[in-house]
C-alpha cells in the first residue's frame, strides 16, 4: 500500500488475553484492547513477506494517548490469535514520543512492545514531564512497567532549579494525582555533579531523593559554595534546608578519614585561610590552621 497522499493503516496490537488496567504516562505497550493506527504523508509500504510496514514522511503511530512521530516509521508485526499484532516499532529522524503531558525527543528510537521499553537516541535525547527534564548525549531508555528512565552519556536531570549530572543516570518516576509522571529519585554513576542554587557537589556516585530533598554523594567528594571548597569522601546534602554534611569516610569506613576545606578570604583580608577538619579516623594532631598547613 503506498501513495503520495496521506495514507492510513490500522493494525491490532497485543490482542491476546485480558488487558490489565494501567495508569497513564508513556504506555504504548499497555491498554491491550486498543489498536495502533499508522499514518504517513508519503505513503505506507506493506511488506508481507518480511512482516513489516514502513510509513514515510511525517509518519505517525497512535495508540490511545501515546503518539509516535518521525520521518520514517517501521512497524514489525506477527500473527497472533486475533490477527496481526505489532511487537516492535522503529522511528528514524525527528522522533517524538508524546502523551498529552510528557514528551520524549531524539533522532532515532526503538520501541519494544513485548518488553514495554523504548530506547531513544539523540544529541542529546530529551525526556520532559510537567516537572522534570532528563537529557543524554547517547541514549535514554524508558521502562514502562517500572516507570524508570536510564540516561547515558553526559546525562542530566533537572527539577525546580536543582540538577544532577553523571555519565549514567537512573531516574525513577511515580504518577501524581493528575496521572502525570513525576521524578521521585535519581541514582547517578561516574563524574557526578549535584547543582543547587547555593552550591555544587562533585563525586563518583550519588543518589537524590526528590521526595525528601536529601542527596548523598560518595567518592572523592568536593563541595563548592561561594568560592569556598570542602573535600572529603562522603556528603549528605539536604536541598530543602541548604545544610550539607561532609565526612572523611563513606559507608563501610572507606576513605582516609580526613576532611579539608579551602576558604576564599574577604577583599579586606588578603591572607589565605585554609581549614583542616578532623573526620573519623583522623589523627589527634589535626587542627584548624590559618595560612595553610
Amino acid at each position: 500500500m503506498n501513495g503520495a497522499s496521506r495514507a492510513g493503516l490500522v493494525l491490532a496490537a497485543w490482542m491476546l488475553g485480558v488487558a490489565p488496567v494501567w495508569a497513564q504516562g508513556f504506555n504504548l505497550s499497555r491498554n491491550n484492547n486498543e489498536e495502533i493506527q499508522v499514518y504517513a504523508d508519503g505513503g505506507i509500504e506493506w511488506i508481507s513477506e518480511a512482516q513489516r510496514v514502513i510509513a514515510r514522511t511525517n509518519a505517525k503511530a497512535v495508540r490511545g494517548r501515546v503518539t509516535v512521530t518521525a520521518d520514517t516509521l517501521t512497524a514489525y508485526y506477527r500473527k497472533g490469535a486475533s490477527g496481526d499484532e505489532i511487537w516492535r516499532l522503529d522511528a528514524d529522524g525527528n522522533v517524538t514520543i508524546a502523551t498529552p503531558t510528557e514528551t520524549a525527543t531524539g533522532t532515532k528510537a526503538t520501541y519494544d512492545l513485548d518488553k514495554a521499553i523504548f530506547v531513544l537516541r539523540g544529541q542529546p535525547a530529551h525526556l520532559v514531564t510537567p516537572t522534570d527534564t532528563v537529557t543524554a548525549k547517547e541514549t535514554i531508555e524508558y521502562w514502562e512497567k517500572e516507570r524508570m528512565a536510564v540516561a547515558r552519556g553526559d546525562a542530566v536531570a533537572t527539577q525546580k532549579g536543582k540538577q544532577i549530572q553523571a555519565e549514567v543516570l537512573t531516574s525513577h518516576f511515580k504518577e501524581n494525582p493528575k496521572g502525570d509522571l513525576e521524578m521521585r529519585r535519581a541514582d547517578a554513576y561516574r563524574s557526578v555533579i549535584l547543582t543547587t542554587p547555593q552550591e555544587q557537589v562533585f563525586g563518583e556516585r550519588g543518589d537524590y531523593n526528590l521526595e525528601t530533598g536529601v542527596a548523598t554523594v560518595a567518592g572523592s567528594v568536593r563541595i563548592v559554595r561561594a568560592g569556598n571548597e570542602l573535600n572529603g569522601e562522603y556528603a549528605h546534602v539536604n536541598l530543602n534546608t541548604g545544610i550539607s554534611k561532609l565526612f572523611g569516610t563513606g559507608p563501610g569506613g572507606q576513605g582516609e578519614g580526613r576532611v579539608s576545606g579551602t576558604f576564599t578570604p574577604d577583599k579586606k583580608d588578603t591572607k589565605e585561610r585554609r581549614a583542616v577538619f578532623r573526620g573519623p579516623g583522623a589523627k589527634s594532631g589535626d587542627k584548624t590552621e590559618k595560612g595553610g598547613q
